[in-house]
């Protein structure tokens, strides 16, 4: 529930979630979701065949919408970013969806509106199971499809925005769809306040790589905000003004100098990051699609150190997605990465994480099928993956990492079938690299921890999933707000295991990576580094801050304080212990509430 806290008569302060960091201000303009006021709920038998029609003739015009709206989105941001429209395309064209829409009509002669919400619903139904909020968060994008479907249903379609005003604005609405922020300019757009989004969501993407701060989770937005209201948006604290005080506004102008002065420092910086004691750290990135990286290199990353594949997985909900469109998706990552090393973790969605792995080994738990697990269950879904990464290879480096890695096993029968795979390739095209593709083992499962040294014997690389491995090892649910508190980073468990990973991967000689959204907390990138981490990966907007900090540290006092660690046996020892010696680490990345002055 929002804290929303009376200034004035007019004043608000309303607290939400941060889904783009940055501080922006403007004029409120609220996106409305117009709904038809009616709609009928059945038909007679005589009217089914018509009602197709005009179902068919929404889906046309809504179609062509689309491709309207796409050419705005490559001239406001650029090509690659047309994938996003093609989602929603993709939509419109799945049959499996549309045909029980036409089912509805035809069969149990629904109101042609009634059937595409109710065919909706039972979609949406499968996307709230989903446990990843990755693809959870897909299920906008269908629900802004059936809004735009009911609308053309309608005689007047949907509404077209025609906002020509030159001020900046804050785009609020209960949800903000792709088509709304297509029909701004997007220099104009200084921030977006909405009741439901989503951290993975199409429009939080684009918002990250564009800098346009955004909070969501906004409570009661048409009680609160008007368009035209005065507002200031906080997208790192998730704090929303509207009609702030002079003060605030006073306030607002000085995080602003502060907030460019500090990018300017920082982004741009493309050196190298060493520790001051001279021990060499990459710094890389974790992303989810190939537009990112040339955010990320803006940002001083060094390559991408965790490519999430299972996005490429999203543009077909009711089947294998083509090999000949991953080809397109790793080759253009390849391209944008050149020499620079880009890891791509192969397929890891779980049965229960897309409808078409639900309905092809039906529903399992968090740990089932999933990860390299499902990758040989479905060998040619693996084998396709497998073929376009190696494909692609020839435009860039490119590494394949195995997700969910529990014995040496696994790894080598998945190596062998890479191998074949590999093989196959070049034979077909000619194409004979010097070396076969580096084919790295993730390490996050409690398992692998243990039998470290033999799957080093099988792997390039080692790459430790700190989330999950976390969560495994502590039996703490990650999304639980009953459990949050036992996710601890320095629980003693964790800081042994994660030692141990180092040390085994520096045994055998091989290199070691963390992936986890530890090592974009500076702190926790200290306590790596002391334990011999040398390639961290994170979001690539905690990049800039985490390279500043580790010119700062030195490694040799970072080590010797890694060792008084592992020494304690409670969580209390050691947080203590941070606490006591590495105060100027502790605090940092925590929250510390608004950057507001509350006058």
């Amino acid at each position: 529930m929002v804290e929303q806290l009376q200034r004035n008569e007019s004043g608000r302060r309303l607290v939400g979630t941060p889904l783009s960091p940055g501080i922006g201000a403007g004029r409120a303009y609220r996106i409305e979701q117009h709904a038809p006021d009616f709609h009928r709920l059945y038909l007679s038998p005589a009217e089914a065949p018509r009602e197709l029609e005009r179902l068919q003739e929404a889906l046309t015009k809504s179609r062509e919408q689309l491709v309207r709206i796409k050419k705005r989105f490559e001239q406001q941001l650029g090509k690659e970013h047309s994938y996003i429209i093609d989602a929603h395309r993709l939509i419109l064209e799945d049959q499996e969806f549309l045909d029980q829409i036409r089912s509805k009509i035809r069969d149990h002669l629904y109101g042609p509106e009634r059937a595409v919400w109710e065919a909706t619903e039972e979609w949406l139904a499968v996307y709230r199971t989903l446990t990843d909020p990755f693809f959870r968060d897909r299920g906008s994008d269908l629900e802004e499809v059936a809004r735009r479907i009911v609308a053309n249903l309608g005689e007047s379609g949907p509404p077209r925005q025609e906002e020509q005003s030159s001020e900046d604005l804050i785009l609020v609405g209960p949800e903000i769809g792709l088509s709304d922020l297509a029909s701004f300019p997007l220099a104009q757009v200084k921030g977006l306040v909405s009741t439901r989004g989503g951290q993975t969501s199409h429009i939080t993407i684009i918002a990250r790589v564009h800098r346009i701060p955004a909070v969501s989770g906004v409570q009661e937005v048409e009680g609160n905000i008007r368009t035209g209201d005065e507002m200031i948006v906080d997208g790192s604290e998730g704090v929303v003004l509207v009609q702030p005080s002079a003060g605030e506004r006073r306030d607002f102008q000085v995080l602003l100098r502060e907030e460019q002065r500090r990018s300017s420092e920082l982004e741009g910086d493309f050196r190298p990051s060493s520790t001051a004691d001279g021990r060499v750290v990459s710094v890389l990135a974790n992303t989810d699609m190939e537009d990112e990286a040339t955010v990320a290199f803006g940002l001083g990353a060094e390559g991408i150190g965790l490519f999430r594949s299972e996005f490429v997985y999203m543009g077909e909900m009711s089947g294998p997605v083509r090999f000949e469109d991953q080809l397109s998706i790793y080759r253009r990552l390849a391209r944008l990465t050149g020499p620079r090393p880009a890891v791509i973790r192969t397929l890891d969605m779980g049965t229960e994480d897309h409808p078409y792995f639900t309905r092809l080994a039906g529903e399992g738990p968090v740990l089932g099928l999933r990860g390299i697990r499902l990758s040989l269950d479905r060998p040619q879904l693996f084998r396709d993956q497998a073929r376009a990464i190696v494909s692609a290879r020839r435009e860039g480096n490119l590494r394949i990492l195995l997700p969910m890695i529990s014995s040496a096993d696994e790894l080598v029968t998945a190596r062998e079938l890479i191998r074949d795979v590999e093989r196959e390739v070049s034979e077909k095209t000619g194409f004979e690299p010097e070396s076969p593709i580096q084919v790295g083992a993730m390490i996050e499962v409690p398992s692998a921890v243990l039998v470290l040294d033999g799957i080093c014997r099988h792997a390039d690389f080692v790459s430790v999933g700190s989330n999950d491995l976390i969560q495994f090892t502590l039996a703490v649910d990650r999304s639980s707000d009953l459990l949050s508190p036992l996710f601890n980073p320095l629980h003693p468990a964790i800081l042994k295991s994660l030692e141990r990973v180092a040390r085994v991967a520096s045994r055998n000689r091989i290199p070691a990576y963390v992936c986890g959204e530890v090592a974009a907390q500076p702190l926790y990138a200290y306590l790596l580094i002391g334990m011999g981490f040398q390639r961290l990966s994170m979001n690539p907007f905690a990049i800039p801050t985490v390279k500043k900090r580790i010119r700062e540290m030195v490694y040799e006092e970072a080590r010797e304080r890694i060792r008084e660690l592992l020494r304690f046996s409670t969580i209390q020892e050691v947080e203590q212990y941070v606490k006591r010696e590495m105060p100027s680490w502790e605090t940092v990345g925590q929250r510390s509430g608004s950057r507001f002055v509350k006058s």
